[in-house]
């Protein structure tokens, strides 16, 4: 039975849009020549010793099965798949490198665009011929990292997750260890190639920064700005600007780790050390710092089970003091004596034998940059723009001393990103990222391997998250002491469209929503993508 693509006939999920440009690693063909050229991909059908690895998501819990799935080679290869699953009344979905949280790209009878085939980055120009640097869709954070340092001596600032696609993380804003110095990963994107789908016939779009204000073409290159995947088209390339960051030519490492067995007994320094990062990032995440712009931390609030409570952090200058008193605020007042971490939670490698080592840039990005391992997986996210309430740091010792039975919760935990900085010198119109002055981004996450534990994992989480914002209904409200929540790490307890007035559109996009709807109902009115949270036409 064929599968209708409207949202009438499915809301279980599509894919993040994706990206790419037109050759290999070392360089672009011109942009005016690839419509030229011939499809070239492949279809994965059923019975295939493929299919269902590649109908299957990084996160285990989310599978389907498509009529097909297109391995899709070049930018001619996805116009023509795409209107022959429009022809064929068959649901689009696009994949880039699989890591979405949901099932958005699940997809039962439909077509599976996959662009892990599209990988190549490099020099390229934009429409107007101005030299850019080009991303393809199916190109990871690390094909980015890897092939930008080798070959032009610059970087973006994109996630640490090698194994994570472009495609998806960038058009949700993107961000990582360098965002403090140098913003998010959409602040330097100009330009993106999208195929659109209008009149019922797919073609591509160049959506520039630059084109002309107020023009549907520059809505929807702003759409991709924060617009988060699977909503607009298939994002083949995307474009940044020439002048994007070189790395620092050498950074510091550093991890250290808390005992909850000491923890456990002293529960007034599992307070005063979660108050004293929040407290230091309210202090030195302003877009005028002087002097922190350079460090990025994450403080992990791991469940007992998992042993230790984790200090990472990373420092871009050559003197390593403030990286030291940095460690020394969030220490200070506390009892529990803290140790040198060589495993950090979540799999995080650190060979270093000291409080913190000192190694070039792009080694330090090779060991710091792990995906996890392929598991079930659930993840929240929150915005803050306050240091943590007295409340909020109780609901999080409550829960993480909280046994489960039957659940294995080691590797659940509250993972408290450092934010801000330059992240917060841009408005929050000017991308569709409407955050821009939070001061930790955090990540609520658990991980199991066991099927029969995911309803008991699942409502352990949303209890969690529940009792973290019970003072503001439950979720991190927007213009609060929180400011709403990270499209790129989608949570489907916060509303699907298909319910009346869905919290995600608030807390995704917050002002900026009305006119992501108004681009939605120009380039897809006819909601051809569409997912359980996507944008809703105006």
């Amino acid at each position: 039975m064929q599968c209708e693509f409207s949202r009438r006939g499915f809301l279980g999920g599509a894919g993040a849009a994706a990206a790419g440009i037109t050759a290999g690693s070392t360089g672009v063909t011109a942009a005016e020549g690839v419509h030229r050229e011939a499809p070239r991909g492949r279809s994965v059908l059923p019975g295939d010793p493929r299919y269902q690895t590649l109908a299957q998501g990084f996160n285990q819990r989310w599978s389907s099965s498509p009529a097909r799935i297109r391995l899709v080679g070049n930018e001619a290869d996805a116009v023509a798949e795409l209107n022959r699953a429009l022809d064929g009344g068959l649901r689009p979905t696009v994949r880039g490198g699989g890591h979405c949280y949901e099932g958005f790209v699940d997809n039962d009878r439909g077509v599976i665009l996959d662009l892990g085939s599209m990988r190549g980055v490099g020099a390229s120009a934009d429409k107007f011929g101005r030299p850019t640097y080009g991303v393809e869709g199916g190109a990871t954070n690390w094909d980015v990292c890897a092939t930008l340092f080798r070959e032009h001596a610059v970087t973006l600032p994109v996630g640490s997750c090698y194994s994570v696609g472009a495609g998806g993380h960038v058009c949700g804003g993107g961000y990582g260890l360098l965002s403090r110095r140098h913003g998010l990963t959409v602040d330097h994107l100009v330009q993106v190639d999208v195929v659109t789908v209008r009149g019922g016939r797919a073609a591509v779009t160049k959506a520039h920064r630059d084109d002309a204000q107020g023009s549907p073409e520059q809505d929807l290159f702003w759409a991709h700005t924060g617009g988060g995947g699977g909503n607009f088209g298939v994002v083949l390339r995307y474009h940044f600007a020439p002048d994007v960051p070189q790395p620092p030519p050498r950074v510091w490492i550093g991890s250290v780790a808390w005992p909850w067995a000491e923890l456990l007994d002293r529960p007034s320094d599992f307070e005063t050390l979660v108050a004293n990062f929040g407290a230091f990032m309210a202090e030195h995440s302003g877009p005028g710092e002087s002097v922190y712009q350079g460090l990025f931390a994450i403080l992990k609030l791991t469940h007992r089970s998992n042993g230790n409570v984790v200090l990472f952090s990373q420092w871009d200058g050559e003197d390593p003091a403030p990286l030291d008193a940095f460690v020394a605020a969030v220490e200070q007042g506390m009892t529990t004596r803290s140790a040198v971490q060589t495993r950090a939670a979540g799999g995080l490698l650190l060979p270093c034998p000291d409080r913190r080592r000192q190694l070039p840039w792009f080694q330090a990005t090779m060991t710091l940059n792990p995906s996890g391992d392929n598991e079930r997986g659930k993840h929240k996210s929150a915005y803050h723009r306050k240091p943590f309430t007295a409340a909020q740091i109780a609901a999080f010792w409550d829960w993480l001393v909280r046994d489960v039975e039957g659940a294995d919760l080691s590797n659940t935990v509250v993972q408290i990103d450092s934010y801000g900085c330059w992240i917060n010198s841009r408005r929050p119109e000017d991308t569709a990222v409407p955050q821009r002055d939070s001061i930790m981004k955090l990540q609520y996450q658990s991980h199991w391997t066991d099927p029969a534990e995911d309803e008991m994992q699942l409502e352990y989480l949303r209890g969690l998250y529940r009792e973290v914002y019970r003072d503001t209904g439950g979720v991190p409200e927007v213009d609060t002491a929180t400011d709403g929540a990270y499209v790129n790490y989608p949570d489907i307890d916060l509303g699907t469209a298909d319910q009346p007035d869905p919290a995600y559109p608030r807390l995704y996009y917050k002002g900026n929503y009305p006119r992501l709807q108004r681009t939605k109902a120009y380039w897809d009115g006819e909601e051809v993508f569409h997912h359980a949270q996507s944008i809703t036409p105006a």
